[in-house]
């Protein structure tokens, strides 16, 4: 079992993942987690995270803005404290719907998850 810890949000890498997204990891196996990870990820104004898969379970809280999620084909329109649930293999993307910045927390059921985009 891993050892409690204060994680700062200054204290970790912001990874640039693509223009305007910017992913930041705050609870991993770097931290100590053994079953979970969890981080924010930030959208700027008409920017996504194309569509793409995982093979745990994911869950998204918006913490900030308006987004649009595509899960399996099935749009939803999401905004500040909206949840998200999203099965392994289930495939979506998400977006800046909004014309301000979109910020989510994001949790995966493992510390390691993968993604796998779709083409």
């Amino acid at each position: 079992m891993g050892k409690p810890k204060f994680v700062p949000f200054d204290s970790v890498e912001h990874q640039e993942r693509r223009p305007g997204v910017f992913l930041t990891s705050l609870v991993d196996g770097g931290t100590g987690a053994t079953q979970i990870s969890s981080g924010l990820a930030e959208f700027s104004v008409g920017t996504s995270a194309p569509t793409h898969y995982h093979n745990a379970e994911e869950s998204v809280i918006v913490v900030e803005g308006e987004g649009l999620v595509v899960i399996n084909g099935e749009e939803h329109v999401v905004k500040a404290h909206d949840g998200i649930f999203i099965t392994p293999g289930a495939h979506h993307s998400i977006a800046n719907h909004g014309d301000k910045p979109f910020k989510i927390s994001w949790t995966y059921a493992s510390i390691n998850w993968t993604t796998t985009p779709v083409d």
